[in-house]
């Protein structure tokens, strides 16, 4: 697998409500489109190779306690839109490992490489976004 090449970061004006960024970066040779926005209540996810919005998600996250008290999260993920398959929450899942956010993720995919390394370097380069 070849290094994604990073095309640019478009971001949009700080008096602009919605703050976005926006980058490009081709993985297996295969161009690949990632932007964030984040609203007030929850930040949208977009990651497509089609140039469209695709599978649309929303990501949740749990903290669940065990018997010692000791806490961790765990994601629980809804489709919104979209054919309902394992994949799709598999790969959901899988993207947002690299985030922190405390926020609701709605998120967006349309991949034709759902491949396990096409999804690892894709959730590396998401929170550079946030």
């Amino acid at each position: 697998m070849a290094a994604p090449m990073v095309s640019g970061v478009i971001q949009t004006p700080e008096s602009f409500p919605v703050k976005t960024k926006q980058v490009a970066v081709e993985i297996n040779k295969i161009r690949t489109e990632l932007i964030c926005m984040q609203f007030k209540d929850r930040v949208f996810f977009i990651v497509t190779q089609y140039n469209k919005i695709g599978t649309l998600v929303k990501v949740t996250q749990n903290n669940i306690a065990d018997e010692t008290g000791a806490r961790s999260s765990m994601y629980s993920t809804d489709l919104l839109m979209g054919i309902d398959e394992p994949l799709t929450h598999v790969v959901a899942r899988n993207l947002i490992t690299e985030l922190s956010l405390h926020k609701p993720i709605l998120l967006s995919v349309a991949l034709k490489d759902s491949s396990a390394p096409t999804v690892k370097t894709i959730a590396k380069i998401l929170p550079s976004l946030v």
